[in-house]
C-alpha cells in the first residue's frame, strides 16, 4: 500500500529535478545551447540571403537575354513570312496578351494576319456535343473535310478545319465561308478579319498558328476520362495537319516554369508531340510566353510552310529551343514602286515600243565593226594589246 511518505518523496524528487534543470539551463549548458541555436539561425539567414542574391542575378540575366532576343528578332525574322496570309486560331482560354504578341511578330516577319478565329467555351462544353454533331452533318457535304482522327464520319473538328482553310467541294462556291458563318451563328466561334480584308470576298489564309488555351496538365491528370477538351484540341490540330495546311501549335508555360517542367507545359503541345500521326504534319513551340519562344514560333511556321515541320522549346520531346534560320523570302515591292533604276549607261537602250535589234538593216545583215576609233572607249573589258 502506498503511504504518505511515498507521495512526499515523489514530490521532492520532482522539485529537485526542476531545480536542477533551471540551474543547468541558466548556467553553462544553457549558454552553449543558446549559442548553437544562434549560430544555426545566423547560418540559415546568410544562406537565404545568398540564395536571394543568386535568384536576383538569374532573373537579371534572364531579362537581359530576353531584351537581346527582342532586339535581334526583327532582323532575324525579316521577310521570313513575306507574302503569306496567316490566321491565328485560339483555343478556349488562350492568353490574349500572348496572342497579340504573336500577331505582332508575324507582321514583323512580313506576314499578314488576315484572320483571327477564337473558339468560345461552348465549343468544349459537353452539353453542346449534340449541336456540334448536327452542325458537322449539315456542313460536311459542301466541304472537302479530312479523315477524322478517330472514326470515319465527319466531326465538328474536321468541318471547322476545312472551313477555315477554304477546302470546299466546288471551288469558288463560297461554301467554306458559309460554313464558317454557320459555326459563328451557333456560338462556337468568333471570327475577325483584318481591316484590309473583305470578309465577303477574301481568300482563305494559307497558313495557321493555333494558340493553346487554358487547359493545364493538372486538369488532364485529374480527369480519368482523358479530358474531352484535350481530345477535341488534338482532333482539330490533326485535321489541319491532314489537310496539308502549314500549321504551328503555340503553347506556353515552360519558360516561366518551376520544376518539374512537365507540370507547366501545355498538355496540348505534349499530346501533339506524343502522337506521331500529328507530330509529322504540324510544328509546335512550347514557350511562346517569352521572346525566344516567339522567335521560334515565327521560324517554325516558316519551316512548316517549307514542308519541314518540327518541334521546339524546353518541354517534352522538343528537338531544341529554336529552329535554324531559313533563307528570307523576296521582299514585296511597295505599291507604286517602279523598281530599281537602270544603270546610267543603259537608260537609252530600248523603249517597250521599239523593235528588238536583229543585226540586220534594210539591205541585209550588218557586219560587226572591228575598227575602234580613238574617240571611242572599248567596252569589252579585255586588256589593250
Amino acid at each position: 500500500m502506498i503511504d504518505f511518505r511515498y507521495h512526499l518523496v515523489s514530490l521532492v524528487a520532482v522539485f529537485m529535478a526542476l531545480a536542477v534543470g533551471i540551474v543547468l539551463g541558466a548556467g553553462p549548458l544553457g549558454q552553449e545551447i543558446s549559442s548553437t541555436l544562434e549560430a544555426q539561425v545566423r547560418d540559415l539567414r546568410e544562406e537565404r540571403n545568398d540564395l536571394r542574391a543568386q535568384l536576383d542575378q538569374a532573373q537579371a540575366r534572364e531579362e537581359l537575354k530576353n531584351d537581346v532576343v527582342a532586339i535581334l528578332t526583327p532582323t532575324v525574322t525579316q521577310n521570313q513570312l513575306t507574302g503569306h496570309r496567316v490566321a491565328v486560331v485560339t483555343l478556349p482560354g488562350a492568353d490574349r496578351n500572348i496572342v497579340g504578341q504573336l500577331q505582332d511578330q508575324i507582321a514583323t516577319a512580313g506576314g499578314q494576319v488576315v484572320q483571327t478565329a477564337r473558339l468560345d467555351d461552348a465549343w468544349a462544353d459537353p452539353e453542346s456535343a449534340a449541336t456540334r454533331h448536327e452542325a458537322a452533318a449539315e456542313l460536311a457535304p459542301t466541304l472537302t473535310d479530312p479523315e477524322p482522327r478517330e472514326g470515319a464520319e465527319p466531326t465538328a473538328e474536321t468541318v471547322l478545319a476545312a472551313a477555315l482553310t477554304g477546302e470546299e467541294v466546288v471551288a469558288g462556291s463560297g461554301a467554306w465561308r458559309t460554313a464558317t458563318d454557320r459555326l459563328v451563328e451557333l456560338g462556337f466561334l468568333d471570327v475577325n478579319w483584318a481591316d484590309s480584308e473583305d470578309d465577303l470576298t477574301a481568300d482563305p489564309p494559307d497558313s495557321f498558328v493555333i494558340v493553346t488555351g487554358g487547359l493545364t496538365t493538372q486538369q488532364v491528370e485529374e480527369d480519368e476520362a482523358g479530358n474531352p477538351q484535350l481530345q477535341q484540341s488534338l482532333d482539330l490540330i490533326a485535321a489541319f495537319g491532314a489537310l496539308g495546311t502549314p500549321t504551328l501549335v503555340a503553347g506556353y508555360g515552360t519558360e516561366s516554369y518551376s520544376d518539374p517542367v512537365q507540370a507547366a507545359e501545355s498538355p496540348v503541345v505534349r499530346g501533339v508531340r506524343a502522337e506521331s500521326a500529328i507530330a509529322e504534319t504540324v510544328s509546335s513551340v512550347d514557350h511562346v510566353e517569352g521572346a525566344a519562344g516567339q522567335l521560334a514560333a515565327v521560324l517554325g511556321l516558316r519551316w512548316s510552310i517549307e514542308g519541314q515541320p518540327g518541334h521546339w522549346g524546353l518541354g517534352t520531346d522538343a528537338v531544341g529551343p529554336s529552329p535554324s534560320v531559313p533563307e528570307p523570302l523576296p521582299a514585296e515591292p511597295e505599291p507604286g514602286d517602279p523598281g530599281p533604276p537602270l544603270p546610267e549607261e543603259e537608260t537609252d537602250l530600248l523603249s517597250p515600243l521599239e523593235p528588238t535589234p536583229t543585226g540586220e538593216d534594210e539591205l541585209g545583215p550588218v557586219a560587226p565593226t572591228t575598227d575602234v576609233g580613238s574617240d571611242v572607249e572599248a567596252t569589252t573589258g579585255a586588256p589593250p594589246p
